[in-house]
C-alpha cells in the first residue's frame, strides 16, 4: 500500500498505474485499503463557520502527525464534529437537544 504514496501524499499516477493492472475484485479491495489508510492519516473537522487560525492550531496540536481536513457545514447551528479514523466526536446544540429528548423519552 505504501507504494501508492509519494512524500506522504497519495500519488494519482501510481494509483492509476496500479488500478489499470487489477481485476474488478482486486480493484475494490485496493480502493478499500486506500480509504482505510487515508482515514488513519487524516482527521475531518466539520464546523458551522470557518475556524480562526488559533482555533485550527489547537486542533492540530490534538492530532499531531495527522492531516486535518476542515469542512464548513452550514446546517450546523453551532459546535464541532471531529472524525478520527472510525471514532466520531460531536459537540453541538442539536446533538445535546437530541440526547435530552432521548433521555426524557425513557420516562414517558
Amino acid at each position: 500500500m505504501s507504494h501508492s504514496y509519494k512524500n506522504e501524499q497519495l500519488d494519482p499516477e501510481i494509483v492509476d498505474l496500479v488500478a489499470n493492472q487489477l481485476s474488478r475484485n482486486e480493484l475494490k479491495q485496493y480502493i478499500k485499503l486506500i480509504k482505510q489508510q487515508e482515514n488513519k492519516s487524516q482527521v475531518i473537522v466539520a464546523v458551522p463557520k470557518t475556524l480562526k487560525s488559533r482555533e485550527q492550531d489547537v486542533i492540530q496540536k490534538l492530532f499531531l502527525g495527522k492531516k486535518i481536513v476542515y469542512t464548513v457545514d452550514s446546517l450546523m447551528l453551532s459546535g464541532i464534529k471531529i472524525v478520527d479514523n472510525d471514532i466520531e466526536y460531536e459537540l453541538s446544540l442539536n446533538q445535546i437537544f437530541q440526547d435530552l429528548v432521548m433521555h426524557l423519552a425513557k420516562y414517558d
